[in-house]
């Protein structure tokens, strides 16, 4: 903790507290079980059955998506879109998660806020996702994404909520939008009034084409805050310790003039975000306010924390299978388990 902390501090800690008490982290006899929430899991798909999915040339001739395709077992005779699905459903059954939130991915838009496809290289409809959470609806929440910078963002946020959807995603590095810009605040000012929590991916991407990386920083988030939004730093300003400029820095500080504001670990057990993973550990007041997020599916690797867990230790999850698991088992080792029952509070509504 630094000087200047204790109130923030405080009132960080009494709101967690308190919804930990009631997912029953509080040890009173009345208590209900404890529940586990995963706040960022991927839907994908390459339009190959009709759902309106795109996936760049670039994104699938790459390292990362052959190796996650060898990774998730999927078989050529179901195509991609379908295999997809079939593999998240089988991992959320088995992952010893009770809520997870499914998030898609808007396109980039042009001046005139028409849909560029051109300049899309990631695209996962809004309706596909809901149609996918109604085969769960008991586990799987809706978090369309939805880029301010379309024509329509005000017609969309009331569509999708309509649909029950309780928070959206904005990626602005892919989806080449300022979230910053004055012309959004109306978006943000519309979410506060619908308590949509709005998941914003912040810090380094490195899986899908960045238009320019500033529209990742953390201090973006102001005007969303401003707005009385509950907001999410995807990935909590992360990156790899070659990366620049460095956005941790500017998510801590952010974290504690603002107390809507959460980070999720999504991403951070993978190779080259243990750096960045271990500062937020270090910081007492952060971890009050993390979130678990796996980003399924790209898959933790629990190899690069064994000077903190030991060798038996990340053998035994190194041999978990189901990758939902692994990440939630990991960050549970790594004494993140507040944050899966935070994920969950947040999911559930039980947080204020």
């Amino acid at each position: 903790m630094t000087d200047g902390d204790p109130a923030p501090t405080r009132r960080a800690f009494l709101s967690w507290s308190a919804a930990l008490a009631t997912l029953g982290c509080a040890g009173s006899p009345t208590a209900l079980p404890v529940r586990r929430g995963d706040l960022h899991v991927h839907l994908f798909g390459t339009g190959d059955r009709g759902s309106g999915c795109v996936l760049g040339p670039s994104i699938r001739r790459s390292a990362t998506f052959a190796l996650l395709v060898r990774l998730l077992g999927l078989r050529q005779d179901e195509g991609f879109d379908d295999g997809y699905v079939r593999c998240l459903l089988d991992a959320v059954a088995s992952s010893g998660l009770d809520v997870v939130a499914l998030v898609g991915q808007d396109g980039v838009y042009d001046s005139a806020g028409h849909l560029d496809l051109g300049r899309t290289h990631w695209l996962v409809p809004a309706d596909h996702l809901f149609a996918v959470c109604a085969r769960h609806p008991d586990v799987l929440r809706s978090c369309p994404s939805i880029n301010p910078q379309r024509r329509d963002a005000l017609d969309e946020l009331e569509r999708c909520v309509a649909l029950g959807a309780g928070l959206i995603k904005i990626h602005p590095p892919t989806q080449d939008v300022d979230i910053a810009a004055p012309r959004h605040a109306p978006f943000f000012r519309r979410c506060a009034d619908l308590d949509v929590i709005v998941l914003v991916h912040t810090g380094h991407e490195h899986s899908a084409p960045v238009t320019d990386i500033r529209l990742a920083d953390p201090s973006r988030l102001l005007p969303a805050l401003d707005a009385g939004c509950r907001v999410v730093a995807c990935h909590a300003g992360s990156g790899r310790p070659d990366d620049e400029p460095d956005f941790l820095p500017s998510f801590l500080a952010m974290l504690r003039r603002h107390p809507r504001l959460y980070g999720d670990t999504s991403i951070l057990g993978t190779p080259g975000r243990e750096r960045d993973l271990r500062r937020l550990l270090d910081d007492g007041f952060a971890r009050t306010r993390l979130v678990h997020g796996s980003d399924f599916p790209f898959p933790a690797i629990p190899a690069g924390f064994r000077a903190e867990l030991g060798s038996r230790r990340v053998a035994t999850l190194n041999a978990e299978r189901n990758l939902l698991a692994r990440d939630r088992m990991l960050k549970d080792a790594l004494g993140l388990e507040p944050s899966i029952a935070l994920a969950a509070a947040l999911l559930d509504g039980a947080m204020p």
